[in-house]
Formats: structure tokens, sequence, C-alpha cells
């Protein structure tokens, strides 16, 4: 091995380390840059649109998310909280119905083998506990609490949660007044040689963001509309929540709508045990419609995530960044992808030529 190697070496240890020393820094930076690449699209489409000057398009935009963002959380959040606490409180309730129905089923079962008067041989419920003690209905709605005021609370090593929006909002505003001249000044770090291509590199994780973050809209908001019909169809409990829950979540391939699938099905166990049945069924074709017929038939140019790369990037950002890398791993992952597809394509030219 010769010197080349082991500054190469140095260099990449020294950078992993860098990086993942400023980790928290390099996660809000990232979530500025996805907000001001969906204000910068919106921006163009209305200036396009109306032919405006683009201050004045930024300012439409700011004013109509503002408006959006205000009336939620005068209309919609706080009916939204009270119900969500409801619902953590009837969780373990639903749980405990499932533990009658497991062990009476088990009681028939028993005295179905050895008599209605011989002691209860089978106890598989008491078996498990013994081995993974399993918690009770206080316990499980405690730990719930805790994961979402986990999920929830951002607040980390940068300081308070409050400061750390403030710097989201300021530096994605501040891109987007200008996001050329940030682009270009990126782009001058870039030796000259490679700075047209990195230029093109730029320009297609921004089309692959703008369609990622279309289909995402369109997806959730499918998803949401569908459950609150669903919901009101089955006279589930807490329709409005739950349906926000699913449209939330949603972003989330994989884990999302499983975690959301959870509360319906856990209220839903309080009325009768038909019902959660209908509920996980009805939330699996809900799925496969969102998949297979609404975003294909509205989506001609959604970005097709590789489900490995999906996983890993939830997974690995996860475990590096926290709650928040779970939001963002899909917008890294859609630049992972294009970087991947830029990296392969560039080598086969050169392997053809």
């Amino acid at each position: 091995m010769n010197r080349t190697f082991y500054f190469k070496f140095a260099v990449l240890t020294i950078s992993s380390l860098i990086i993942w020393t400023l980790r928290d820094f390099i996660l809000l930076i990232i979530c500025s840059l996805v907000i001001s690449n969906v204000v910068c699209n919106l921006c163009n489409q209305i200036q396009i649109s109306l032919k405006l000057p683009r201050l004045l398009s930024l300012l439409i935009v700011l004013v109509v998310i503002s408006f959006i963002i205000f009336t939620v959380a005068i209309l919609v959040l706080p009916p939204f909280i009270r119900e969500f606490n409801e619902i953590l409180i009837d969780i373990p309730n639903g749980l405990s119905r499932i533990n009658i129905l497991i062990n009476s089923n088990l009681n028939k079962f028993n005295d179905l083998l050895y008599g209605k008067e011989s002691e209860n041989i089978i106890d598989i419920f008491n078996l498990i506990n013994d081995v993974v003690p399993i918690p009770d209905g206080a316990t499980i709605a405690k730990a719930i609490q805790e994961s979402f005021i986990n999920i929830i609370n951002l607040a980390g090593n940068l300081g308070s949660g409050l400061i750390r929006i403030l710097f989201v909002l300021v530096v994605s505003l501040m891109i987007s007044i200008e996001p050329k001249a940030y682009k270009e000044g990126i782009l001058l770090t870039i030796p000259k040689v490679y700075r047209n291509k990195f230029r093109l590199i730029l320009d297609k994780c921004n089309i692959a963001l703008t369609n990622w973050t279309f289909s995402m809209v369109i997806s959730s908001l499918s998803v949401g509309l569908l459950s609150l019909i669903v919901l009101t169809i089955l006279d589930v409990k807490y329709v409005v929540s739950n349906a926000i829950i699913a449209m939330i979540l949603n972003v989330v391939p994989n884990i999302g709508p499983v975690i959301s699938g959870i509360f319906p099905i856990s209220i839903a166990l309080l009325d009768n045990f038909w019902k959660p049945l209908a509920v996980l069924g009805s939330y699996i074709i809900i799925q496969n419609i969102e998949s297979y017929l609404i975003m294909p038939s509205i989506l001609k140019k959604k970005t097709n995530l590789l489900p490995g790369l999906t996983l890993i990037s939830q997974f690995g950002f996860t475990f590096i960044f926290g709650p928040l890398g779970l939001i963002l791993s899909l917008p890294i992952a859609v630049v992972i992808q294009v970087l991947i597809k830029e990296i392969t394509n560039n080598k086969q030219r050169i392997l053809s030529s």
C-alpha cells in the first residue's frame, strides 16, 4: 500500500468524525434545504403561471403557507390533541380486551381437551409472561406517551426546540429568496472540470425532490381521506384524529402505516371483536389502493425509491440522527438514489467509450 492510500483513508476517517460530531447541525441544514426546495418550486410555479416578480410570488407562497399553518393550529390542532390524549387512554383498554379474548379461548380449548372440571393446564399467556413480562395497561399507556413525546420533542444537543425551529425557518427563507446565489456559491467549491456535471446533478436532485414532495402530498391526502370514510362507515371513535394520524404517518413508508393502524384497531376492540378485523382489512385495502391505483394513475413522474434503499435509509438515519432522521430519511434517500444513478451512468459511459 502506498502513501496515497493512507492519505485517502485518513481524510475519509477525519471527514466521518467531523460529520458525526456535527450530525445534528447537518440534519438541520438538510431540513432547511428540503423546506426551501418546496417553497422555491411553489414560487416558480406561481411566477410562471401568473408572470409575477419572484419576490411577489415568494410573498404569496409564504402568506398561503402561514394561513394554512395558522388555520390548522387554531381549528384542527386543539381537538386533535384532546382526542389523541383520549386515544392513549383507551388503547390499553383495547389491549386488555385482547388479553381477555386469548384467555377465554384458551380456557375453552382446555375444557375441550381435558373436560370442564379439569384445571387450566394450558395457560400460554402465563407461560409467555414468565419468560417476557407483559406490561399492564398503565405501563403501556405511559410507554406510548413517552414515545410520542420523544418523537415530537426535537430539542437536543443544539438547545431548545424553539431555537432549532427558528434556525430552520430563517435558513429556509434566506435560501428561498436567492436560491441561485446559494447554488452558485456551492458550485464555486467544486473544481471547474466537474462544475457543469455537479450543476446537472443538483438540477436532477431538485426535480427528484419536487416529484417526491408532490407524490407524498397526494398520497397522504388520499390515505387520510380514505381512512376518514372507512372509519366513519365502521363507526370507530375518534374518526378525525385517526384519519389525521394515518395522513401524517403515511409520509414514513413501511413503518408509518403499521403504527397508524394500531390506534383505530385498539379503539375498535372496545366495541366488539369483529370491528378490529374490519379496520385491519380496510387499512390494508387503503394501502393497496394508494400504492397500485392512485399513485400510478396520478403521478406519472413519481420518484420510485428502491425498497431496499428506503428501508436502509430509514433505520440508518434514525440511528444516526434520531426521530428527525426518520422523517427526513426519504428526502435524503431520494438524493442518494440520484447520486447512485449518476455514478453508475458515468461508469457505464466510461466503459462504453
